[in-house]
């Protein structure tokens, strides 16, 4: 995609993303700014987010994050922003469980949507031509698919949204 393109349809991503799911990445890039991690409310917040049409799954790894001691989820969440290695950074998100490697790259992107995406199987297509769920070794590989194909200087974020929003509408997926 070129820049056209890419404001396009990051706009077009734009235009439908839902209020309530905004208000939730707006929530979360603040509370991993000003605290520095994610309380379990949080991590929560950020399973909704990923999850929020598969109600089944995204119920029962809330109920796993629940049942887990708060400060054990934020000192994982914290420990994660120590390091800018984004292979390790979703490992140590993935050890909480309920979070898998798809909801660590939503916890990285909040935190920092100039150097992370949120990835998942439609960008593993799109980017790797890999139809399947986005592992932990796969992120890094994403990132630098998204570095590649940024035309100008956007934020990955930005470049994220442009290449998913065109995958899920010329393939009729993710209608929620």
């Amino acid at each position: 995609m070129d820049k056209d393109d890419i404001e396009k349809w990051s706009k077009r991503y734009d235009d439908d993303y839902e209020h309530r799911l905004q208000t939730i990445e707006n929530d979360l890039h603040s509370a991993l700014h000003d605290q520095g991690y994610l309380t379990q409310d949080g991590v929560v917040d950020a399973i909704r987010w990923k999850l929020d049409a598969q109600i089944g799954r995204r119920n029962g790894n809330i109920k796993k994050v629940r049942q887990l001691p708060e400060a054990f989820v934020e000192k994982v969440t914290e420990a994660a922003l120590l390091v800018e290695d984004p292979k390790v950074q979703v490992s140590t998100l993935d050890s909480i469980p309920g979070v898998g490697a798809a909801t660590a790259s939503v916890i990285l992107t909040f935190y920092d949507p100039k150097k992370y995406a949120v990835g998942d199987r439609y960008l593993m297509d799109e980017l790797l031509d890999k139809d399947r769920t986005m592992g932990i070794s796969d992120y890094p590989k994403i990132l630098q698919a998204l570095l590649d194909r940024n035309p100008g200087g956007y934020d990955l974020r930005t470049v994220e949204k442009a290449y998913w929003k065109r995958y899920t509408v010329e393939n009729d997926v993710g209608n929620w």
